[in-house]
């Protein structure tokens, strides 16, 4: 019998080796196609859950079995939301095996919220909530962080955008710390698209430029349909149209091929509103699609979107019925997904169709509504540069409800309350002391990030080689996406509890000067507006052209003006359109302009009246980001003492740190200098500033603090107590930034003992503690920026308003240094004489009309404005 026995076993021990080994090979391909799963490679995850199901299910093994099929159903979840998928999900959860096996329960959680998510992203809060509390149990810090980035997501959506953002932030470092490359990849383009939708697809497209180059070198990588959505948005909100086309092409044939209709459906949209500008019926076509296929597949979100830009395009065609029964279905689901973010685009829209169709009352309802969602999510912001971003985006329902309270309601009052709401928002609410504060963050990621900024900034400046300073910028953004400013709260200017909201009218009158009349303009589409505001008065006068129209007169009359033409045409209609109404003999002498759109560049005293007169000879103009601006400067004109009169800064020494560099690059006088390009910029020396600067000091007289040639450090100037002093006057080059905002700069000296990299920023800037009633930009470009829609203009001189000065006298573009000399010469001389800021600087240029005649072209002296309240003299 042993005998028998000892011959059975050798016979038996293939068997029990084969069953050992074959358990294994079922869990490596389990293991296997988790691990494409969470690379996002559904086509290959997928069947290789099917085939681990069936094999556990042979093999008895019930557990395996329930995860592969779980996971199967979070591979396939792209392909569309089946209800009975969803039921199946729901009976799962109550099992009780599922329910005493975590790691299961885990998996079950990924299944719903997945097949939530694309339904509603709303709806998949509380899986997601349940995740991420599961995994912060388990120790599975992987899916803790996609848990944190799918709930940001949804805040976002909700309209908690400060909580979004920090939680997205922190989720998205640890997959790249922690090697989780597939949600690394996939939330950056997450973030990328955010980033376009919020007006800002030069951010947008580096993200996803970004995320395109991970999966370029990730192997087994799913395609990143998300990348290419966003990089092809961004492509065409920069008008690179082309581009876009090749990329949306690509990623629509692989989204058919691998049946990915989640992502086929979104990519539609995009190739459907990029075929728009040119041909409707493309449009149409590819929208009506993504539209027919998420109503089939249950992706609701993606149905509401294709329904608002195919109502879009119908309206622009002219079909009113059906755009308006397409933004209706948009609205219904909508409110049901109870998307904030979205809605007021499509409140706006409808409005817009409202009016077309003449129900104005319910057109202003919906614009009503639509603002006020907007403001509920203002208050939630606390970055500028996004509560900026958020405006500029929806500043559509401000226009058109402005519209509609001027020209069908004639109602003045109604019209500067809506307006008033969105300009120059984020200044009014950081003077009613809401603001936020970078070098306050205690964040180390941070902290860290600013010193990194700060070594790459630098080495930008001693790089000419364009491949090394394209990997430098590179790094560069990377490293300022990682800053994040912690919310501050200032002393308030008002205690009101609606202070939010724009000053009564009333109230903004009586705080006018009766020599006063605020000009607001509002660029329509078709026509424009001009609301006329004085001490007594308030009216609209409608401008018969349009946005298109006006800006290409300012772009004509800019281009004459620097190239130091006599110009005539542009400037004189331009003249007539915006000023001509407004002006009579018996209107007052001063004018406080608030802008829109380009006529944020247009310096309105440098125009010519229909007798050929400079509008500057009879009148003082000054600037304000918005009338709201204006009254609440100057409830604040005397919130703290200062202490010393006069900081000035020049002669920075700038030849010494370029010929380190080698760099012999020089920016044209007619472009707008970009330090943060391939191309390096040179900085010669300004010895004409040491000059300007001593001169004013010797004006103002009193006490005085100058940072002249090595002592002119940023590191210096930073260490001062900016808030003593009442006047402050920086004499030194300035960049601009277009594309990025916040990085535009006053370039100052660097001290060798300072880790301070000299260029002084907007978000640094923003941080200052000021107190002057004078910041004299006396450097090229500080007054051009990014243009945002109502909200105004991203530049240097709005940092310093930020930052608490009263009033900035930048320029519009390149100064001369002997004009600019005599300019400020004469500026201060007025100063001191007891002249209010706005008439000193109108005496000063017309010093120089008088003394050069007719060699004073306006390139030498309209580009100074004045921003902020101009009406108080400084020197009594």
């Amino acid at each position: 019998m042993r005998r028998h026995s000892f011959i059975v076993l050798p016979l038996l021990l293939p068997l029990i080796t084969h069953s050992d080994s074959r358990i294994e090979r079922l869990e490596s391909l389990l293991m296997e196609a988790d691990r494409l799963a969470l690379l996002y490679n559904w086509p290959e995850a997928a069947p290789l859950y099917a085939q681990a199901e069936s094999r556990f299910r042979l093999s008895g093994d019930r557990e395996n079995a329930l995860a592969a099929r779980l996971g199967y159903m979070w591979a396939t979840a792209d392909g569309g939301v089946d209800p009975a998928v969803r039921r199946e999900v729901e009976a799962y959860l109550e099992d009780s095996l599922v329910q005493s096996t975590a790691r299961l329960k885990l998996r079950a959680l990924i299944a719903k919220a997945v097949l939530d998510k694309n339904a509603n992203e709303v709806a998949a809060r509380g899986p997601w909530e349940q995740i991420l509390e599961l995994a912060r149990r388990l120790g599975d810090s992987r899916w803790e962080s996609r848990a944190k980035a799918e709930i940001g997501q949804i805040l976002y959506m909700e309209g908690d955008v400060a909580s979004a953002g920090a939680m997205v932030r922190e989720a998205i470092i640890s997959q790249y710390w922690r090697l989780d490359f597939g949600a690394a990849i996939h939330y950056t383009s997450m973030v990328g698209n955010g980033f376009v939708e919020t007006g800002q697809p030069e951010a947008g497209l580096k993200y996803c430029n970004l995320a395109l180059r991970a999966a370029y070198v990730v192997p087994d990588i799913g395609f990143p349909f998300l990348a290419y959505q966003g990089k092809a948005r961004a492509l065409i909100a920069l008008r690179r149209h082309a581009e876009a086309e090749s990329v949306l092409n690509e990623a629509l044939a692989r989204a058919r091929e691998e049946q990915n209709y989640w992502a086929l459906t979104q990519l539609l949209i995009v190739a459907g509103t990029a075929a728009a500008r040119s041909n409707s019926t493309e449009a149409i076509e590819r929208l009506r699609e993504a539209n027919q296929i998420s109503h089939d597949k249950g992706f609701q979100h993606v149905f509401a979107w294709s329904a608002f830009e195919l109502a879009q395009v119908y309206r622009d065609a002219g079909n009113i019925h059906e755009a308006a029964a397409s933004a209706v279905r948009a609205i219904a689901v909508m409110r049901k997904l109870e998307d904030r973010h979205h809605l007021p685009e499509h409140l706006a829209l409808l409005a817009d169709l409202e009016v077309r169709k003449g129900s104005y009352q319910l057109a202003d309802q919906l614009y009503s509504e639509a603002t006020d969602v907007i403001d509920a999510l203002l208050v939630n912001v606390a970055r500028r540069q996004l509560k900026s971003s958020l405006i500029a985006t929806h500043s559509d329902a401000y226009v058109g409800h402005f519209a509609l309270a001027a020209t069908k309601f004639g109602d003045p009052g109604k019209a500067y309350e809506i307006i008033e709401r969105a300009r120059g928002r984020a200044l009014a609410d950081t003077l009613r002391g809401d603001s936020e504060n970078l070098s306050a963050s205690s964040d180390e990621v941070s902290i860290d990030a600013q010193r990194e900024i700060s070594r790459i900034q630098i080495a930008l400046m001693l790089e000419a080689t364009p491949e090394t300073r394209q990997s430098l910028l590179d790094q560069l953004f990377v490293q300022e996406q990682l800053l994040f400013p912690v919310r501050q709260l200032r002393s308030p200017i008002s205690r009101d509890p609606d202070h939010r909201k724009p000053p009564p009218l009333y109230a903004l009158q009586e705080s006018l000067r009766p020599d006063e009349i605020v000009l607001e303009y509002v660029l329509g589409e078709s026509e424009s507006y001009c609301l006329q505001i004085t001490r007594r008065s308030a009216s609209i006068q409608v401008i018969p052209s349009g946005k298109r129209e006006i800006e290409s007169l300012i772009e004509a009359y800019l281009s004459a003006v620097r190239s130091r033409r006599q110009e005539e045409g542009a400037g004189k209609k331009l003249f007539s359109l915006l000023l001509e109404p407004a002006i009579d003999g018996e209107s007052p002498k001063r004018i406080i302009v608030v802008p829109d759109g380009k006529l944020h560049l247009l310096p309105f005293d440098g125009l010519k009246t229909s007798d050929g007169k400079y509008v500057l000879e009879s009148h003082v103009v000054t600037y304000a980001p918005s009338a709201t601006v204006i009254h609440l400067l100057r409830q604040s004109r005397h919130a703290l003492p200062v202490n010393a009169r006069f900081l000035g800064v020049g002669d920075v020494i700038y030849t010494q740190l370029a010929s380190a560099a080698g760099i012999t690059t020089k920016p044209t006088v007619d472009s707008t200098r970009d330090f943060f390009d391939v191309e390096a910029v040179r900085f010669p020396d300004l010895p004409g500033s040491r000059q300007e600067v001593t001169n004013v000091a010797a004006i103002v007289e009193g006490d005085a603090k100058l940072l002249l040639g090595s002592d002119a450090t940023e590191a210096a100037f930073k260490s001062l107590p900016l808030a003593d002093f009442e006047v402050i006057h920086l004499a030194v080059h300035g960049v601009a930034s277009m594309q990025f905002p916040d990085r535009a700069a006053l370039v100052l000296g660097k001290s060798p003992e300072s880790s301070e990299d000299g260029l002084l920023q907007v978000r640094e800037i923003r941080d200052l503690e000021l107190n002057a009633e004078l910041v004299t930009l006396s450097a090229c470009d500080t007054g051009s920026g990014r243009l945002l829609g109502e909200e105004g203009i991203a530049s240097l001189e709005r940092a310093f308003l930020l930052a608490g000065a009263k009033a900035v006298i930048p320029s519009l573009w390149t100064a001369d240094d002997t004009y600019t000399i005599a300019l400020m010469r004469r500026l201060y001389q007025h100063l001191v004489n007891g002249d209010d800021k706005g008439t000193a600087l109108r005496q000063a240029k017309l010093d120089l009309l008088m003394q050069f005649g007719d060699q004073a072209l306006p390139i030498y002296w309209a580009g100074f404005t004045l921003v902020g309240d101009g009406s108080t003299p400084i020197f009594n």
